[in-house]
């Protein structure tokens, strides 16, 4: 699951559903608006806007990274049910971020290329795992386990916590979002390890000021399936923490 901000929770619901491409898109617009009712859309849009203004990235670079959220679950269901259930995905100022566990290694390629294939992305950090499928109590260990850190992270008033998507796969912390300096990154990495149960933290955080990567022309954007260690972002490393 992806814990931050207000919809999160919602979103996840679109986790271990067959949906369609077209039903995952509407779906999943309603659930960010807080509701499908116009009192509830009313005041979760409200609510969900009011919060991307306040977050680091802005407001439009929040509803272009959600956008692309949307777009590349659609890629994921059209490609394969499987895919859609397992792949989980978290996208912060066009930075694509990938885990989970599938069972075929074409799965975790065509992933790859799916979140390539989005406008707007500029990278994609691919961290999933071919592996056995998770369990029921591994799912529901690792939501624990995400919710306890985001929230460990809220009430701390030392860290931004909207500025911090995070996500658990296996008993794996993965930080990804905008950090306002190495000292804050690092409070938050030290919250996630002080955690019962969480075997190690995967920190992907960009410190307030520095750049972005571009984002590539659109031809080099989809490249062919190809084997994991050639995959553009397959080498894509954690940015260091402190012991």
């Amino acid at each position: 699951m992806r814990v931050a901000r207000g919809f999160a929770s919602d979103q996840s619901l679109l986790r271990n559903r067959e949906l369609p491409g077209a039903a995952l898109l509407g779906l999943a617009a309603c659930l960010m608006l807080g509701g499908c009712s116009p009192i509830g859309t009313a005041i979760g849009a409200a609510a969900y806007t009011a919060d991307l203004a306040t977050q680091e990235r802005g407001l439009y670079q929040g509803l272009d990274d959600n956008a692309m959220w949307i777009a590349i679950n659609g890629r994921f269901a059209a490609y394969d049910a499987k895919v859609l259930q397992q792949v989980h995905l978290q996208v912060h100022e066009g930075r694509v971020l990938l885990t989970g566990d599938v069972q075929k290694q074409e799965h975790r390629l065509a992933a790859v290329k799916a979140a390539w294939a989005t406008a707007g992305v500029r990278e994609v950090i691919n961290q999933i795992k071919i592996a056995p499928d998770r369990g029921l109590g591994t799912i529901a260990q690792d939501e624990y386990l995400a919710r306890t850190v985001w929230a460990k992270l809220f009430v701390d008033r030392a860290i931004r916590a909207n500025n911090y998507s995070i996500e658990c796969i296996d008993s794996v912390v993965y930080l990804i979002g905008v950090g306002q300096d190495q000292a804050e990154v690092q409070r938050a990495i030290d919250h996630a390890r002080d955690v019962p149960y969480v075997r190690s933290v995967e920190n992907y955080m960009r410190l307030k000021g520095d750049k972005l990567p571009p984002e590539p022309p659109p031809p080099s954007k989809a490249p062919e399936i190809m084997p994991a260690q050639a995959q553009p972002a397959a080498a894509s490393k954690p940015i260091a923490a402190t012991p």
